[in-house]
């Protein structure tokens, strides 16, 4: 910065500038984007504003080293969004009559400095109303979208709506999300194909497609709750499943982040608090797993894909009444795709229940259905064969298991996943006696 420059302000007035912003209400608390705020502005004070870039942001201000890394990179840009509102805030009200203003251009991380006249005066008017994101299931107004979409929540004391009333929902918050933001509706459709890629969840190379994916709606849509949410998923059941070492601790580490973003721009939504509960789940903290879990169902029992995770953490956590609920074929059938995993999870379900001969129906189906096909599901069908007596097709079974998945790692998989440790001793007897060799 040329302090000489008749044009640019004196150093020591951004200083000041700076001083007033960082000692404000607004960012109180906020210390990342106040450390933020404090590294772009020396910088740009010290002559050096051309250089500040996002992977220097990353280094310098969150000692992130993995440039390459997606969500470090995904850290820099929503902290940078979130500056922006936080310094739009805090001019229009306690900083209204600040002499000199700083800004964060949208597309890059250099600071601007915008000179205000000293005689004005902060605005007697109601506080200028923030943006609010519209985005799915969030912040929708009533008379513009039908079937009760206020707040991002529901009258969870009705009935659930019919497909076709569901379906109209979608389509009308669609069409505001259009007039409102195209790059919104774009955000939302992207994270809408990620959830396709999610299972089977033992493929890491599906998992990495949906969580990029979710990270580009990210980037897309910095406030759109719904990408956090997924991406959470995505890297929890990628980092849950993964062998033990740092790769799974660093990915389950960004799936915190995810959730707890996507909780903090939405905490009323049901994708926001499913994300949670499921990465609880493979923190093995079963009982606020639950909670969260069935919090999403409360908030929107419509939701077919939060129905699927709650059975997800209701099975894993020994409650399989409550998994056969959600995965009730009366809610799930006649659903477009096939990328579903409610109907293997009813068939894995009922296997624990004894009900062999419907935990082997309802698989046979998945999988003629074209549903995700993994060694999880299929090492289930073989214990309900084995279990129900049909030794000879459960070794059958279990010779074409062994050359689809010669690494399988199932054993680890339900010792792992299982809250109870019987339940997975059970699995495993059967396994064993169709031929499972550890």
């Amino acid at each position: 910065m040329e302090e000489n420059s008749p044009n640019l302000p004196a150093k020591q007035e951004v200083l000041d500038a700076l001083e007033s912003v960082l000692s404000s209400k607004e960012f109180s608390g906020a210390d990342r984007l106040r450390e933020f705020l404090s590294y772009v502005v020396t910088e740009s004070v010290e002559g050096r504003g051309d250089k500040i870039l996002g992977k220097r942001i990353a280094q310098d201000v969150y000692d992130r080293r993995s440039q390459e890394d997606i969500a470090t990179a995904n850290v820099v840009r929503v902290d940078a969004g979130r500056l922006r509102r936080r310094l739009s805030a805090y001019y229009s009200e306690e900083g209204a009559a600040d002499p000199l203003r700083i800004e964060i251009a949208k597309g890059g991380y250099s600071p601007q400095f915008e000179r205000v006249s000293r005689t004005a005066k902060r605005p007697n008017a109601a506080p200028p109303k923030r943006r609010v994101a519209l985005f799915s299931g969030v912040v929708v107004v009533a008379l513009l979208v039908p079937a009760a979409v206020f707040l991002g929540t529901r009258n969870t004391d009705s009935p659930p709506l019919n497909r076709a009333d569901e379906v109209q929902r979608q389509k009308a918050e669609r069409a505001v999300l259009f007039e409102m933001s195209p790059t919104a509706l774009q955000a939302k459709n992207l994270a809408e194909e990620a959830q396709t890629l999610l299972f089977p969840a033992t493929q890491p190379t599906r998992l990495k497609a949906g969580l990029t994916l979710f990270e580009k709606a990210i980037e897309l849509s910095p406030d759109y709750h719904g990408g956090y949410a997924g991406a959470a998923q995505a890297a929890a059941m990628f980092g849950g499943l993964a062998p033990e070492g740092p790769q799974r601790e660093e990915v389950l580490a960004k799936a915190r982040y995810y959730a707890e973003e996507a909780l903090r721009l939405a905490p009323s939504e049901a994708w926001s608090q499913s994300a949670m509960g499921l990465l609880l789940m493979f923190e093995r903290r079963f009982d606020e797993a639950n909670r969260y879990s069935t919090r999403a169902v409360e908030l929107d029992p419509n939701d077919l894909i939060v129905r699927e995770f709650d059975a997800i953490v209701a099975f894993f956590s020994g409650d399989f009444e409550r998994a056969k609920v959600s995965a009730d074929p009366a809610i799930h059938s006649g659903r477009a795709g096939s990328r579903f995993p409610w109907r293997n999870v009813l068939g894995n379900t009922f296997f624990y229940l004894g009900d062999y001969q419907d935990s082997i129906d309802h698989l046979l189906e998945a999988a003629a259905s074209g549903e995700p096909v993994s060694e999880i599901n299929t090492a289930h069908l073989i214990a309900s064969l084995q279990a129900a007596g049909r030794t000879d097709e459960a070794r059958k079974h279990m010779i074409e298991y062994e050359e689809a998945w010669p690494d399988s790692r199932i054993e680890e998989f339900m010792y792992k996943l299982f809250r109870n440790p019987e339940d997975a001793e059970n699995l495993m007897t059967q396994l064993k006696q169709a031929g499972w060799q550890s």
